[in-house]
């Protein structure tokens, strides 16, 4: 089960929380504000922290290189910029982090946290409905039973074909990423432990 972090429960962190509670992962939550710290944790089952995302020892406790991942999504920006640079350095393994303007995204990118700018997500999100809408609908959560993930190949599955696996796990692998490239999956390939695999399944 993957270990995720949101800071932040405002329209974004509350949209994400929802759709990693669909997908059974385990989510913590920061949120500053206590009125919608309690209204998440009425309607939730995750993990809900009232305080402040930029705070240590806070942070700290997370034990954030258990972390897979760190969304700071707050509605502040210095607070997403702080809070992502911190969990970097506290070892979390990705940090994705909200941003305003495409110059503070170049600088934390050069940090080695990701970053999302909202204008130009939604708009690659509303050309993704219009040009693959078919595929959207695949990918989206909300609205398939179809789901895409990757794996690390564990020693259980390295030295095996890609055909075995498959019908040991009852999924399909569609593809193989491994020293920067992917490749499509053949049926004959032997997988080798590093490499990560995409795979695709019925939830």
């Amino acid at each position: 089960m993957t270990k995720v972090v949101i800071l932040g429960a405002g329209r974004v962190g509350r949209a994400l929380l929802k759709i990693l509670e669909k997908q059974k992962h385990n989510v913590t939550v920061i949120e500053e504000n206590k009125e919608i710290c309690d209204e998440l944790a009425a309607e939730s089952n995750s993990t809900v922290i009232n305080g402040d995302a930029t705070e240590p020892e806070l942070l700290d406790e997370l034990k954030l290189k258990e972390v897979l991942y760190v969304f700071a999504v707050t509605g502040n920006e210095e607070t997403n910029f702080l809070a992502s640079i911190y969990a970097k350095q506290a070892g979390a393994e990705k940090v994705i982090s909200r941003v305003g303007e495409a110059k503070h995204s170049l600088l934390l990118e050069r940090l080695g946290v990701e970053t999302v700018i909202p204008e130009f997500t939604l708009a690659m999100e509303l050309a993704n409905r219009v040009s693959s809408p078919t595929i959207f609908k695949l990918l989206n959560p909300l609205e398939s039973n179809v789901e895409l993930f990757e794996k690390k190949v564990d020693k259980g599955m390295a030295g095996k074909k890609i055909a075995k696996v498959n019908k040991d796990q009852r999924y399909n692998v569609i593809a193989t990423f491994h020293e920067g490239k992917f490749h499509v999956a053949k049926p004959d390939n032997v997988l080798r432990e590093g490499m990560k695999v995409i795979i695709v399944r019925e939830r």
